[in-house]
């Protein structure tokens, strides 16, 4: 029976340790784009929202990074297994993500995808993933 024990505790440490790497690889790419989003007025930075299950539509009253990532840790799932998403429909960010601000010529998004596959593939490499 000690080999099954031994299985299982692998298994729920694998599950957990899974979860915690999903979780906060989620949490680096949207922190990284919250971030970058340029800042004229604020208003870019917090109409980034985060949800579950489905993207959030429409704008909101919001200005800044901190309450967007405020909400990005609260509403990011602790684990994975759940669709978990990053929203900001503001008419102008598409115009951002192409480099039109000087502030972030390379975009927010791709330029977060980018770093996070990166790291990835380092950590892959470095730990003969």
């Amino acid at each position: 029976m000690a080999f099954a024990d031994d299985v299982r505790r692998f298994a729920v440490k694998a599950g957990d340790s899974s979860d915690k790497i999903v979780r906060a690889v989620t949490l680096s790419l949207f922190n990284g784009i919250i971030r970058d989003t340029p800042v004229d007025t604020g208003r870019a930075r917090g109409n980034w929202q985060t949800t579950v299950g489905q993207p959030a539509s429409g704008e909101i009253d919001r200005l800044g990074a901190s309450a967007a990532i405020a909400e990005a840790e609260a509403k990011t799932p602790p684990g994975a297994g759940q669709e978990t998403y990053l929203a900001n429909d503001l008419p102008y960010i598409e115009e951002l993500e192409k480099g039109s601000s000087k502030q972030s010529p390379e975009g927010m998004v791709r330029r977060n995808i980018d770093r996070i596959e990166r790291n990835l593939k380092r950590a892959i490499r470095d730990n003969k993933v």
